[in-house]
């Protein structure tokens, strides 16, 4: 910074709760002035380098968070399913469908992928131009990528005519799309996901290293929801460094899946989130089609459809989304709904998530002992008082007549 000279260096946020951490501000800064630090509970946030800061605000004005950068989806809404192989998938692939069509074209698609280095795996966006590198992009990743890294390649891929498919949080898409700036790039299709929230990587990483500890080996995979028994009966896949064939475990015996569907564990912006309902920042919106099966059982007659291979739901968010089924939708069996159908089974299309009234002791435990101390904490404030709840109500089923145990209910339910 030159002497003398007052610069006027911009705030990115306002407090912890403001910022998303998807990378748009660091991808963009001219003079690399910003960094990612992470707080105590592992959460990425920006940290401007006042030397090198020239005070131009690229930083504020990508911000696609603050920017609020989305529509409301405009329709038509579906059910959808892959046609060919989604066994990899945690759903009914439709992502990979339309990657492997992007693909066939002689496009790329950009998604999350793991990636091991030597203090753990982490998940990073990365650029998959091939059915093999596709393969890392599929199955859910319960934990905030790095997407920011990405958007510099995903421009320059633009810049070359290719087509691209990006594919992340709602929020990481608003990054995306902040970064690029006003110029419109007709051969972008981006994805915004019904998104529950996300961990830190950290905490990911002290998870999985808890694991290798138990396992005594390098942990190279995870899948939260493998298919192997089908969609809705979720198994916990791990890939072992030294063993060819994965463990498997069921995920509600997971503390890491379940402090995660417990709200318990997500960043600070998850509980606020602008996208948590019909306004999306993506050209189309993917998730499961939780539900499916009681709020439209129509659709499990058509052809194609199966719950074991799971539902995938399609949100089409405006013309350029409608591009994007009509070029690259082959791989697709669509079936149309409404979107209330879909949103009686997704909390995250009507409201974002509710912050949990113990998270704060929740997060100290996790600061102050790590993630052994947390995974105690966790079974003896959750984990034990719902197996006694939950055997009081059956020993009460078992010895009491049905009107006392309705009575019961009720004096539960009141308090």
């Amino acid at each position: 910074m030159p002497s003398g000279k007052k610069v006027d260096i911009p705030i990115l946020f306002n407090g912890t709760d403001d910022c998303c951490g998807c990378g748009s501000c660091a991808a963009a800064c001219p003079k690399g002035a910003i960094s990612f630090y992470e707080d105590g509970n592992g959460f990425a946030f920006p940290r401007i380098d006042e030397t090198l800061c020239i005070g131009c605000h690229v930083c504020v004005r990508v911000c696609g968070l603050h920017q609020k950068l989305g529509r409301e989806t405009e329709g038509p809404w579906y059910a959808a399913a892959g046609k060919g192989d989604v066994s990899r998938s945690a759903s009914a692939g439709a992502f990979v469908s339309l990657a492997r069509e992007v693909i066939d074209q002689m496009g790329v698609a950009f998604g999350a992928a793991y990636e091991v280095r030597e203090d753990g795996l982490h998940v990073v966006h990365r650029m998959a131009d091939d059915e093999d590198s596709l393969v890392a992009l599929q199955n859910s990743k319960y934990v905030q990528s790095d997407a920011g890294i990405c958007f510099p390649e995903v421009r320059e891929q633009l810049r070359s005519g290719r087509p691209v498919l990006f594919c992340g949080t709602p929020c990481q898409v608003a990054g995306l799309r902040g970064y690029l700036g006003k110029k419109v790039y007709p051969n972008l299709y981006t994805v915004d996901l019904v998104c529950h929230g996300v961990p830190s990587q950290r905490m990911f990483r002290d998870w999985v290293t808890h694991l290798e500890r138990k396992y005594s080996s390098r942990i190279t995979d995870v899948r939260f929801r493998s298919k192997r028994d089908g969609w809705g009966h979720s198994l916990l896949l791990l890939q072992l460094d030294d063993h060819e064939e994965p463990v498997y475990t069921p995920s509600d015996g997971s503390d890491y899946y379940q402090m995660f569907l417990g709200l318990e564990t997500l960043r600070d912006s998850c509980y606020i989130c602008p996208y948590a309902g019909s306004f999306r920042s993506g050209d189309l919106t993917l998730g499961d089609f939780w539900g499916v099966e009681t709020n439209r059982p129509d659709v499990m007659e058509q052809e194609g459809f199966d719950l074991k291979r799971g539902v995938s739901c399609l949100l089409v968010n405006n013309d350029h989304g409608r591009e994007v089924l009509e070029r690259f939708g082959d791989g697709l069996r669509l079936y149309e709904v409404a979107f209330d159908d879909i949103a009686k089974g997704n909390d995250q299309l009507r409201h974002p998530s509710v912050i949990p009234s113990d998270r704060n002791a929740f997060l100290k435990v996790y600061r102050d002992e790590g993630w052994d101390g947390l995974a105690k904490w966790w079974h003896w404030h959750q984990v034990v008082p719902r197996k006694i709840k939950t055997g009081i109500k059956n020993a009460t089923k078992a010895v009491l007549p049905k009107s006392a145990v309705q009575c019961i209910k009720r004096m539960m339910g009141s308090q």
